[in-house]
């Protein structure tokens, strides 16, 4: 089955993390389609007592500019992807006019277009940041965020391996799934599934979650033997991950973030430890499953 990724761009050189993260990530090329998306802001409105031959053309020469510019950055992409091993026959354009932010209409398209993943540079993780806090887009996020972010910030691309972080959520779960999906016919990619226990807990109330995120990653086919379990205690759960992340230099981190407090172990993966791993994470992309 193919994995359909989309792909955020923009003229911004800082996006082309996100770009080159994907060439470098996937050995094996042929399994993975990609849909470059770019979201072109509306030229200013002209209202109708504004309305002359010199607002209009204006208008118009805006809107023509826009449209370049969108084009330039659609091209400067598939260029990088395909100097990157990519077959052009892999990969699709898709320039929309913005109808809200560019965030949400990112969102839409995710949503609609049922996508395996949608990949973010730098500069998208910016404008990201107040999405992701508590915001007007809250409801958004919690209620329809249906597919996992992959958010890429100074990425190291000689990297190798996921770290899989794993509570007993839901969407760690989902996150396991995920993972174990994405790594198909990637063997150069070797899987450790990390707990983050408090330093009260006793190790050995862990094993049933190691268990169900091997179970997830082989029903998608991926080799026990590139299976690695990693337990660490710790009060601070970010900072332990970070800490394993720069150990093991991993290419990607893989969370779940959950939303609401459903009890000790759940609240390792609340908002405010994904948040900490989206501004303080560097070297390894951050993958993150509602």
């Amino acid at each position: 089955m193919n994995k359909h990724l989309l792909v955020t761009i923009s003229e911004d050189p800082s996006a082309h993390y996100g770009l080159r993260f994907v060439c470098a990530f996937f050995q094996h090329k042929d399994d993975v389609r990609l849909t470059l998306f770019n979201t072109a802001p509306q030229p200013p409105a002209v209202w109708a007592e504004e309305a002359n031959y010199e607002t209009l053309r204006q208008n118009e020469e805006d809107a023509q500019a826009i449209i370049a510019s969108g084009k330039r950055a659609m091209e400067s992409a598939r260029g990088i992807f395909l100097q990157g091993g990519f077959n052009p026959a892999q990969v699709d354009d898709k320039i929309v006019s913005r109808n809200f932010s560019r965030i949400q209409d990112i969102v839409k398209e995710g949503e609609t277009g049922l996508y395996d993943a949608v990949v973010f540079g730098r500069r998208g993780m910016l404008r990201l940041e107040n999405f992701l806090d508590k915001s007007v887009s809250e409801e958004m996020l919690q209620a329809r965020f249906a597919f996992p972010l992959w958010l890429c910030r100074d990425v190291e691309y000689d990297r190798k391996g996921v770290l899989l972080c794993v509570d007993d959520s839901e969407p760690s779960r989902r996150m396991a799934d995920h993972v174990g999906f994405i790594l198909q016919g990637e063997p150069e990619h070797p899987v450790t599934i990390l707990r983050v226990l408090p330093k009260s807990d006793s190790p050995q109330s862990n094993g049933g979650l190691f268990s169900a995120a091997t179970d997830a990653l082989e029903q998608n086919g991926f080799p026990s033997r590139l299976i690695k379990t990693r337990l660490a205690q710790s009060d601070n759960v970010a900072q332990a991950i970070l800490h394993e992340a720069d150990r093991g230099r991993y290419a990607a981190v893989a969370v779940g973030r959950s939303d609401r407090h459903k009890g000790v172990l759940s609240q390792l993966f609340y908002g405010s430890t994904t948040m900490a791993l989206f501004r303080k994470l560097t070297g390894a992309a951050l993958w993150v499953s509602r």
